[in-house]
């Protein structure tokens, strides 16, 4: 991992993912996130190579992808782990952990190699309404972002460089992954919209970029990502359920899950398309022979099939 200066004592290391850190002086520092556990040696070698010891983490929220190695370097170092209420509650147990996010048994987590050994408790529980906190002694801004998860959070440094973790994505990041995950695709949009009028020197996204500037990118991701709710509709063939739709999308997009952790993911996700779909009246939910369906409603028959402008590949992130 390259580590590369963003502003005063604000850097970045450099993955397939960012993941910033606040330097405290020059042997300790704050993460804000840890990455993947399969990036935990670069990530604790880069670390090393740099003189720096992670004294907190202060957690967007709880996707393996960012909070990977908040449990290793908690047991190693003794870092003090910061998360919000929220993202706290999913941690502290891998029953909490699978049904919201991945629809898994607790023994599939447990033997996952990215999700095992990830439990841990939150030694610093950012309460909701709090806009600042006092961590590791220095202070950083709290700006609520639920949506892409129940209580995500971004944060900004004492440099007035903004962390917006997973509240957006970027350019080629957003184009290859086609649909992204939302808990609340709603919600996530109308979080992002508000980050609009959030001021900064820098802003940092983890998928992914520095900018001096978002409010262009913003508006692109939130026409793309509804224009993307609406494509959907093309799918449903009749009616759809969560299951169809993540297996229509696949089909669609030529994704390939490539193991039932990933196609729980998609699932979910799908979900939440779905009821964002309904949100917009373009779909409508009934009851046959003791199932929840899903079909258009007169609304979208009515609308215009438009075709995708993208290639047909793509991922969930």
């Amino acid at each position: 991992m390259e580590l590369e200066h963003v502003k005063g004592n604000t850097w970045v290391l450099k993955d397939w993912e960012l993941i910033p850190l606040y330097k405290l002086d020059d042997h300790r520092c704050v993460l804000l996130d840890t990455g993947l556990a399969e990036q935990r040696e670069a990530l604790d070698k880069a670390l090393e190579e740099a003189g720096l010891t992670p004294v907190g983490v202060l957690c967007s929220h709880a996707h393996i992808d960012h909070m990977g190695n908040n449990a290793f370097f908690k047991e190693k170092y003794g870092t003090q782990i910061a998360m919000s209420l929220g993202e706290a509650a999913h941690q502290f147990s891998y029953l909490a952990m699978g049904v919201p996010n991945y629809i898994l048994s607790v023994g599939d987590l447990m033997s996952s190699s990215a999700h095992g050994g990830t439990i841990h408790l939150a030694d610093r529980i950012i309460l909701p309404g709090e806009t600042t906190i006092e961590f590791c002694g220095a202070e950083f801004e709290i700006l609520p972002t639920p949506g892409h998860t129940s209580d995500h959070i971004c944060a900004k440094t004492p440099d007035n460089v903004l962390y917006l973790a997973d509240a957006m994505m970027t350019g080629r990041t957003l184009h290859h992954s086609k649909f992204p995950y939302a808990y609340d695709m709603g919600a996530y949009l109308d979080s992002m919209r508000e980050l609009r009028s959030v001021p900064a020197d820098k802003y940092i996204v983890a998928h992914y970029g520095i900018y001096d500037e978002i409010l262009p990118l913003i508006d692109m991701e939130a026409r793309f990502l509804r224009q993307r709710m609406l494509d959907l509709l093309d799918l449903v063939e009749g009616y759809t359920t969560p299951k169809m739709m993540a297996s229509a999308i696949c089909r669609a997009y030529h994704i390939n899950a490539h193991s039932v952790r990933d196609l729980g993911y998609f699932e979910a996700a799908s979900l939440s398309y779905i009821n964002y779909l309904r949100e917009l009246g373009e779909l409508e939910a009934y009851i046959e022979d003791n199932m929840i369906l899903y079909r258009l409603t007169d609304q979208a028959k009515t609308r215009r099939v438009r075709e995708s402008d993208l290639p047909p590949t793509g991922l969930f992130r």
